[in-house]
């Protein structure tokens, strides 16, 4: 029961009572006479209009109300934009400025957007001006529609995106837009400062930048803005968390030495990789790191076994069985085919869903331009991709027609055609690779390619390790701003860049994804500590970036309009009527009543 209808019905309940008191007081009168009577009739019949004004007192009667807006400033209100909304302002409504709004003569200034709402009970809907709506005051901003008249973007970098960690030895992509540099190029430099790529944006201002990862740890990468007279518009900070991660386990077997098993130990060696090379040399006589048992105990220890067509054909068909089986329970397994193949391996292949065929092919190729960037460390390349070296880079592949039905590209050519394919076997996976000399790219100075190539192999054909960590939810986290932290346990806590450490209150309503909420005082990175895992990120200064805080405000903004307009449209404006009319009418019939049940009783 609401509480309009319990004080209706114990009105309903005070009338009844009343009436029965007065039809018993008029009963029992010795006087009949006609007046009297009429006098106790009408105060009878006061009683439920009583009851009705004490009802409307306390429930005044909804109306509908007229549009009238309230105008809302925010930050990078332009002079042009109020003077357009000021006059509107005062004929249908009022106009406020938050506190990150700039002083206008003749505004008023509140604390948040629901103080406002609250003293003007009469606004219908909401005309934001500005750059928009911060966070503390988009909750307020969904009870009414929503109109807004949205501040030009500041010139520079307005859109960012990378990747918050990466893996050691992994190449990774920037990308972003730009506002008004009128063409222009960017360029971004690693931490000691050299140039690792320059890029000319397109006709949106939109980019794509590429970075090495080296080695592991904390990276402030800088990215640098120029317009089209080559004037330095602005620099940002791109921090980024190289991870070394879980170290992979990795056996590799060659029929014999060759250059690519060399540049590949010593990419492992960079990225961090646990290889253990056995490398024959025939008549039982092999280098590297010595024998290890081939079983399914010391198989289950590995992440990935990596072995050339040579060392296929040696395994023979007890451990060829006993390697399928180690791959279907998560194994993964990559076949190096550097030569020629027997029928009977081709016929092994299709057993593990690959159809292999002799194919009259050009065995040079060259790859992907998206692949290669303007590495200043490596390269004296200084535009754009286009430009790059890997137009003379010509690599080598075998003379083969390979394809899989459930097959996935691993690694393509510039025109397309695969040069390495995977499936999926079981809980594993195996994959087929018969590009020849990926290690002409090192030669040619393109290292960090080469390293791309393999490091894009291992990750994906290596056996699945799932580990909880923490992640941060927000995009482009700020000091002084919520934000939202998943994957944590009940003893989470962060450390912030001076030492301090706050414990997280997990969120019941997450339930096991296990969210909790962290304001970060200061600009930097913050660890967070959850038993025996640690994760990293790092938070911008309030007044960093400004180009990326003007966009993020605005589409959080945009889409609060968006939203309003079902809402509107779904929902009819009422608003409460004035209660004081009601209240005075009350008094007024209950002293009438008053003064006649007087006079009756007096006239007995």
């Amino acid at each position: 029961m609401t509480l309009p209808m319990f004080v209706a019905n114990v009105l309903a309940f005070a009338v009844v009572v009343a009436s029965v008191r007065l039809w018993r007081l008029a009963g029992s009168g010795h006087t009949t006479t006609l007046s009297i009577k009429i006098r106790w009739a009408t105060v009878l019949l006061l009683q439920p209009v009583l009851a009705l004004l004490l009802y409307l007192t306390l429930f005044p009667y909804e109306r509908s109300g007229e549009s009238a807006a309230l105008v809302v400033l925010t930050a990078g209100v332009t002079p042009a934009q109020l003077d357009r909304h000021q006059q509107t302002a005062q004929q249908v409504g009022q106009i406020v400025a938050l506190p990150e709004a700039e002083n206008f003569p003749g505004v008023q200034r509140v604390p948040d957007l629901a103080t406002a709402m609250r003293q003007y009970p009469g606004s219908t809907r909401l005309q934001v001006i500005g750059a928009g709506l911060r966070l503390r005051d988009r909750e307020a901003a969904k009870t009414l529609p929503l109109d807004f008249d949205a501040a030009p973007l500041p010139r520079g970098v307005v859109e960012l995106w990378s990747p918050a960690q990466v893996r050691a030895g992994a190449r990774w992509s920037l990308h972003g837009r730009v506002e008004d540099t009128g063409g222009g190029v960017v360029e971004l430099h690693d931490p000691g400062g050299q140039r690792v790529d320059r890029r000319v944006v397109d006709k949106d201002g939109r980019f794509v930048l590429r970075g090495s990862a080296r080695g592991p740890g904390r990276a402030a990468f800088a990215l640098r803005v120029f317009d089209a007279r080559q004037t330095l518009v602005e620099e940002l900070e791109v921090p980024v968390l190289i991870d070394a991660g879980t170290r992979l386990r990795v056996l590799v077997l060659a029929g014999g030495p060759d250059p690519e098993l060399k540049y590949l130990r010593r990419w492992a060696m960079d990225a961090g990789v646990l290889m253990h090379t056995q490398i024959s040399l025939g008549a039982g006589l092999q280098i590297g790191d010595g024998a290890i048992a081939f079983d399914a105990a010391s198989l289950r220890t590995l992440d990935l076994v990596v072995l050339d067509e040579r060392a296929w054909r040696g395994l023979g068909a007890s451990r060829k069985t006993t390697l399928r089986e180690a791959m279907r329970g998560g194994l993964g397994l990559l076949l190096r085919i550097t030569g020629p193949l027997a029928d009977t391996e081709r016929r092994e292949l299709r057993e593990l869903g690959f159809r292999v065929d002799t194919a009259n092919v050009a065995q040079s190729l060259s790859l992907p331009a998206s692949l290669f960037t303007a590495d200043g460390a490596e390269t004296t390349t200084t535009s754009t991709a286009a430009e790059s070296t890997d137009k003379t880079i010509t690599l080598g592949r075998q003379p083969l027609r390979i394809s899989s039905a459930d097959g996935v590209a691993l690694l393509s050519d510039d025109t397309d055609a695969p040069l390495a394919l995977w499936r999926s076997e079981d809980q594993g996976r195996i994959g087929l690779w018969w590009l020849s000399d990926s290690y002409r790219l090192v030669l040619a100075g393109q290292s960090a390619v080469h390293g791309q190539l393999w490091s894009d192999a291992f990750g994906t054909l290596a056996r699945a390790r799932r580990v909880r960590q923490p992640s941060l939810v927000d995009h482009d986290p700020r000091s002084m701003q919520r934000l939202t932290l998943c994957g944590l346990g009940d003893a989470a806590s962060v450390v912030a860049p001076g030492g301090g450490q706050t414990r997280l209150l997990i969120d019941a309503a997450a339930g096991r994804v296990g969210c909790a909420a962290y304001w970060p005082a200061r600009a930097g990175w913050h660890v967070v500590q959850d038993g025996e895992q640690r994760g990293s990120f790092h938070v911008r200064g309030d007044g960093e970036a400004p180009g990326l805080r003007a966009h993020a405000l605005r589409e959080a903004t945009q889409q609060l309009s968006v939203a309003s307009v079902s809402a509107a449209q779904a929902r009819p404006i009422r608003m409460p009527g004035a209660a004081w009319p009601w209240f005075f009418g009350w008094l007024v019939v209950m002293v009438v009543g008053w003064w006649l049940e007087r006079r009756v009783l007096r006239g007995k």
